[in-house]
């Protein structure tokens, strides 16, 4: 039996009724684009709503051919609403595809000479949805958001305080009692060990804990029913409360006597008062615990670590806190001068103490290492003016590394000696040609002593994987006499081997013969 298709003029009708638009209110994307210069594409269909012949999906019997092929009969729709409706006539009959013909008009008319809505729009819309008022700045839409699902959590229970904050695709929510509130929790085996753990650490030692939700039912508040189930959040973190405090790490013999004040927090536990804050920029982080002895006892055990990732993409020239932290790490190895600290908490001292000899020495004489390298590294690209990064994952060969202390001890006027200073006579070895070597074998045969002067040409020193010029050097030795230990020609070059014997008041020094 032939099919009753639609005529191209009732096709063109129902498209421009629809503004060619597809009718389901679900989807309404636009049917007809431009191809190239001239050409258009149609991904739109004029569909039946009452099948075209027997069989086809919410077929008709009792109509005519002609109603069939009728205007009354025919929706717009996309190709892909068109296939989804015939694949499945149960669920649009007849009766909905009519109501979408309909509404799909009305908004046609509607929106007849009207601007329709860009994505600016979209997110005016959005921000009045979630204020009083058009914010003049999108980001207020942010704070609108947040204490709209505040306001929500807040009223679920009244006797908790909430708080937001969204960073790096992570949602946190802080939540507060304003009051004592009683609720019990039931934790599933798998998980019961760690939130033993993180519980005890967090009652008896004042410790935040990160516990597990998996496996765990809250009773006594529907704020957390709200937030385990509809937020579907991961992990809860118990945060014990905690007071603003101040920590003066002194040393009596030190001038200035307080070589650093750390802010930080008190947090009390059932067993343990802890403090913990960060200090020198954040590259040295303090914690101390005082855990009650007796009836009247005090132990505390203090904890020095450090922190060189901030140190990491510096300036090298101006690295941060260096001296500082210098410092305080050769004050602590230093036996005979004794580091104490007092703690404040509202401008009161409320406990005093001495650091011990800390438990990882080793590690922070690493630390104190590679700050005497950022130290020297600091000073040579100072004199050079020249730039830098800190890079703390460096490889640093100990040739590098003393050559680098070489350059920045003559920098400093360090690479000078007296004759105390040197605990056996020196060696050394001249290169001279015809007349030099005429000069020394003189100056030999007098025996008596005089001005040593040495000079050495340019040379490369690395600093963070980098090579850098270094002017000439020019190095004096007075009063001295010579000794020749060996001869050895080399071509045009005579190789001496010397030794230096040096009078009482000897002294010597090195410069660089172009000063910066």
């Amino acid at each position: 039996m032939a099919r009753d298709d639609f005529t191209k003029p009732t096709k063109n009708q129902a498209y421009q009724r629809a503004a060619g638009r597809c009718s389901n209110p679900d989807c309404r994307a636009t049917t007809s684009a431009p191809v190239g210069e001239v050409d258009f594409s149609n991904v739109g269909v004029g569909a039946h709503i009452h099948a075209a012949s027997p069989g086809g999906p919410r077929y008709l019997a009792a109509m005519t051919a002609e109603d069939r092929r009728g205007f009354g009969n025919i929706i717009w729709l996309c190709q892909t609403c068109s296939t989804i409706i015939d694949r499945d006539p149960d669920s649009y009959p007849a009766e909905t595809l009519k109501a979408w013909k309909t509404s799909a008009e009305a908004r046609a008319l509607m929106e007849q000479g009207k601007r329709l809505p860009d994505e600016k729009d979209i997110y005016r819309m959005a921000a009045m949805a979630m204020g009083t008022r058009t914010p003049g700045f999108y980001p207020e839409a942010i704070g609108n958001v947040h204490k709209a699902l505040v306001d929500q959590l807040e009223a679920v229970d009244p006797r908790f305080t909430v708080s937001t904050a969204y960073s790096g695709g992570n949602t946190t929510i802080t939540v507060g009692a304003k009051e004592t509130v009683s609720f019990s929790i039931k934790i599933g085996q798998e998980s019961a060990d760690v939130w033993r753990k993180g519980l005890q650490a967090s009652i008896d030692e004042g410790r935040e804990a990160t516990l597990p939700l998996d496996g765990v039912v809250f009773e006594g508040s529907k704020i957390f029913d709200v937030l385990h189930k509809d937020a579907n959040l991961a992990s809860i973190t118990i945060i014990p409360a905690a007071r603003p405090a101040v920590l003066k790490i002194l040393a009596p013999q030190s001038n200035p006597p307080i070589f650093e004040i750390i802010t930080g927090k008190i947090t009390t536990g059932r067993k343990q008062i802890r403090f913990s804050g960060a200090g020198c920029g954040g590259l040295l982080d303090v914690e101390i615990n005082f855990t009650p002895i007796g009836e009247d006892g005090i132990q505390s055990a203090s904890t020095l670590t450090t922190n060189l990732k901030v140190w990491q993409g510096k300036d090298a020239a101006n690295p941060p806190y260096l001296d500082t932290l210098i410092n305080l790490f050769e004050t602590i190895f230093d036996a005979c001068a004794p580091i104490s600290f007092t703690m404040e908490v509202d401008g009161n001292q409320v406990s005093a103490g001495n650091f011990h000899t800390p438990k990882h020495i080793e590690e922070m004489e690493e630390m104190l290492g590679f700050a005497h390298y950022v130290r020297r590294a600091r000073n040579v690209l100072r004199y050079l003016r020249q730039s830098a990064q800190i890079d703390i994952f460096a490889i640093i060969p100990a040739s590098d590394y003393r050559a680098l202390a070489r350059v920045s001890d003559i920098i400093e006027g360090k690479l000078s000696y007296q004759r105390s200073q040197v605990t056996a006579p020196p060696e050394m070895t001249v290169g001279c040609t015809g007349e030099e070597e005429k000069n020394l074998m003189e100056t030999v045969r007098r025996g008596s002593f005089s001005v040593l002067k040495q000079t050495e040409p340019a040379s490369l020193v690395t600093i963070y994987g980098k090579k850098y010029e270094v002017p000439p050097t020019t190095s004096y030795y007075s009063p001295v006499r010579l000794h020749i230990l060996s001869k050895k020609k080399k071509k045009e070059i005579v190789d001496f081997r010397l030794r230096i014997e040096m009078a009482d008041n000897f002294t010597s020094q090195t410069f660089f013969d172009v000063q910066q």
